[in-house]
């Protein structure tokens, strides 16, 4: 991720431990996991 500008935004730990189950494997970033839920709303 280097180059990119990064910002943190506040999660309720509920909301942290769903973004966490649709992770495919554990190193996946919540970006990735972010990014992946805004393709699929954009169909």
């Amino acid at each position: 991720m280097s180059g990119k500008n990064i910002t943190t935004i506040k999660l309720s730990k509920e909301t942290a431990k769903s973004l966490a189950k649709l992770k495919i494997h554990p190193r996946q970033s919540y970006e990735e996991v972010i990014l992946k839920l805004l393709k699929e709303h954009k169909k």
